[in-house]
């Protein structure tokens, strides 16, 4: 390496009175290099510097001092060697530093290069995939370096070029007319080198029309537009007619029908095909139709609803166009052919009037399906008819509502369902709400006659109205007649003072037979006071003879809870040698009968001024098992004679919000051992979700009733429960 010495000498002279040594600095600056340029890479420049006095060394630029420094930056004199240390550059663009030297006032500057980094940046993917109908790519490249940009096909060629730094390069990929091809474009910077793959999709056939359905046209005419793209050549043919038009404006078809007067519909044929016959496949033939004048198909009834049993009805079809009728059922949406052992429906047509005729069902639940009326016409498509037909199974919901929404109803009472007059009853406590049994709605409201609280309702069976509240500890409970509901005056049935029975708790009573004739009543007791005694509970009874109520006496029972709502003893018959049935909450749940209630010929031995009384001993039989846990609610049982068999009804309700209501029915031919029937499960008469703290539930106590009331139509049963929210008509049939 050369090097270059650099001499400066500065002569100075003084004259003064007094004789003075003069000292003249001296500085010489030797370095490796004769340009001082040096490399993009770190590393350290070695100076030596001579002087005759002491100097001092630095980088004259603040921005120079990031990359470089000299150390030391000063001495003292002599020869002395210093180094410039610097930074990779990374930069793009070379960079300079000026190194000042300074002898006391003699000053030397040398100018230091770092050359920049080489550099190639492309910024793009490494692969593009174009379609075959071509496109323009574009790339950004950043490059200090003669650069070189070369296509390796003659379908990629540049089509643009600018600047030196931060050049952008658009290439143009041609239409590919054939299979699907790879090409590839290179920039080149030696020693750098990138590469771009473009890869463009074989050519294919595109052949489109928008909107390409039938157009069905009213009969006051209209426009109708349609818009072909296509990517190789087409034609566009209507056939010959005299009520439709075509324009063409570019690449869209405007079809024009004029109105038409008359009673028929009318029909032609546009064809849109390429015209390369290699093609022909992708034609298209779109029917063009308008409806005449006045056309209509209408049925009589479209949503036809019958019972269970085997019956006929007529629809009428009025129509001036076309059709056939077929049966069908819906499947996902969609129309689908009956089986024949689905098809419960046959028809006969007379005229315009079509005679189904029904077969009976021998399921409990609904069954359904679909007459569709279709006109023979395409032009009438839209005149399609669909009348469902349904058939209730053997039983079926006639309403359901939520209870607490009935206008002055308290779901926090006690509730008793009863029926009277052709009208089921809802007590409330202090009122009687009047329901029409086949609607759900309230046909009035009446009031408990005055100081009586209903928490229990009855209706015998010859139609007598009794009401009577619970007793507490020795409390005095009536039993009281009311022969008008809607003019109240009690009449007193019976009196019981619950003192004669461990003073426990009192109520729930129901009846069977005829309070004028002859009759069972019954009620229940628990300590529902302090939850002390519960297994004293019984079943208190009555027996009304000619009349005349006798005597109160008592049995055992299965099973006791804390509260006389939750338990219900129900007779089988006028007579006691009917037996009782009895079921509750608190104990296992199950329905239990006996019929071996048998008066003692003997009264008990009674304390003085306690009533005389009979003392029953009682066997109890499992009749029907829930199967249900402690988590379920029992606590009502109605029966019913209908139709030569002997029924009755429990109600599964919902206590604490831990399941579902249900109304079951059973059949008690054998009151010893019920056979099960059918259950209607309130799920979807109320909106619940998954989350146990937000099933709806009124949080009320286990206040819940059912009811049997047998018509000459249907035997009628009616569910109500206040923790569920629901009151539950179904017709059973």
């Amino acid at each position: 390496m050369k090097r270059i010495a650099l001499f400066f000498a500065i002569a100075i002279a003084a004259v003064s009175c007094a004789p003075e040594e003069v000292i003249t600095p001296e500085l010489t600056v030797l370095a490796d290099s004769e340009e001082l340029v040096l490399t993009p890479a770190e590393g350290t420049l070695p100076i030596s510097i001579k002087t005759n006095v002491e100097w001092t060394a630095k980088i004259k630029e603040s921005d120079a001092e990031p990359w470089c420094v000299l150390t030391p930056s000063k001495g003292k004199a002599g020869d002395n060697t210093l180094n410039l240390i610097y930074l990779e550059n990374k930069n793009t663009d070379n960079r300079t530093a000026t190194l000042v030297f300074k002898a006391m006032d003699l000053t030397q500057e040398v100018v230091v290069t770092q050359l920049q980094k080489d550099v190639l940046v492309l910024t793009a993917e490494k692969e593009y995939n174009v379609p075959y109908h071509g496109q323009n790519l574009d790339f950004k490249v950043t490059h200090n370096l003669d650069l070189k940009v070369t296509s390796d096909v003659d379908w990629i060629t540049e089509v643009k070029a600018k600047g030196l730094q931060e050049d952008t390069f658009t290439f143009a990929v041609e239409p590919n007319k054939g299979e699907a091809r790879t090409g590839k474009i290179t920039f080149t910077a030696d020693p750098f080198k990138e590469e771009i793959i473009v890869k463009q999709d074989a050519w294919v056939l595109e052949f489109n029309i928008d909107p390409a359905e039938d157009k069905i046209f009213d009969p006051a005419g209209g426009e109708y537009k349609m818009t072909v793209a296509s990517n190789v050549d087409y034609y566009v043919n209507m056939a010959e007619n005299d009520w439709l038009t075509m324009t063409v404006s570019g690449d869209e078809y405007t079809f024009t029908a004029i109105p038409n007067d008359g009673m028929k519909a009318r029909e032609t044929e546009v064809r849109i095909s390429p015209k390369s016959a290699k093609y022909v496949e992708y034609s298209k033939v779109v029917k063009m139709s308008q409806k005449s004048a006045g056309a209509k198909l209408e049925v009589s009834e479209l949503d036809k609803r019958v019972t269970c049993l085997a019956q006929s009805f007529d629809l009428t079809v009025d129509s001036n166009v076309e059709f056939e009728m077929a049966y069908k059922k819906s499947v996902d949406g969609e129309y689908v052919d009956l089986e024949a052992a689905d098809k419960w429906l046959s028809h006969t047509v007379s005229g315009n009037t079509y005679t189904f005729t029904v077969t009976e069902n021998p399921e409990w639940t609904e069954r359904s399906l679909v007459l569709l009326f279709t006109p023979k016409d395409a032009a009438y498509s839209d005149m399609i008819t669909e009348v469902v037909v349904r058939q209730y199974g053997h039983a079926f919901l006639m309403w359901s509502q939520q209870i607490a929404a009935i206008e002055g109803y308290d779901p926090a009472q006690k509730l008793r369902l009863a029926a009277y007059d052709g009208k089921i009853l809802l007590a409330n406590t202090t009122k009687i709400f009047m329901i029409d049994p086949a609607t759900g709605a309230v046909v009035s409201t009446v009031q408990m006659p005055a100081g009586v609280a209903a928490h229990s309702l009855m209706v015998d069976d010859a139609g007598n109205l009794l009401i009577a509240a619970d007793g507490t500890v020795d409390q005095e409970i009536v039993l009281y007649h009311v022969a008008d509901p809607m003019n109240p005056a009690p009449e007193v049935v019976l009196t019981y003072n619950t003192g004669n029975y461990y003073g426990s708790i009192t109520g729930n009573f129901r009846v069977k037979g005829n309070i004028k004739d002859d009759a069972v009543i019954t009620a229940v007791i628990s300590d529902g006071q302090d939850g002390e005694n519960i297994e004293d509970g019984a079943v208190l009874i009555w027996e009304v003879v000619d009349g005349v109520c006798g005597e109160w006496n008592w049995t055992n029972v299965p099973y006791t809870a804390w509260d006389v709502a939750s338990l219900c003893c129900y007779p089988a018959g006028s007579s006691l040698s009917d037996g009782l049935f009895y079921i509750g909450y608190g104990g296992d749940y199950n329905l239990y009968y006996t019929a071996s209630v048998v008066k003692n010929p003997v009264k008990a031995e009674v304390a003085e001024g306690e009533a005389p009384h009979y003392v029953q001993s009682t066997s109890w039989t499992m009749s029907y098992v829930t199967g249900s846990t402690w988590q379920e609610n029992y606590n009502c049982i109605s029966t019913a004679e209908w139709k030569g068999n002997s029924y009755a009804a429990i109600l599964q309700g919902c206590h604490f919000n831990y399941d579902d209501a249900g109304l079951i029915l059973l059949n008690v031919n054998d009151p010893a051992a019920a056979s099960y029937v059918y259950n209607y499960e309130c799920t979807s008469d109320v909106e619940r979700d998954d989350a146990w703290a937000n099933l709806w539930w009124n949080g009320t106590g286990i206040y819940s009733d059912i009811l049997l009331v047998p018509t000459e139509d249907a035997l009628l049963m009616v569910g109500a429960d206040s923790n569920y929210g629901t009151f539950t008509c179904l017709a059973i049939m």
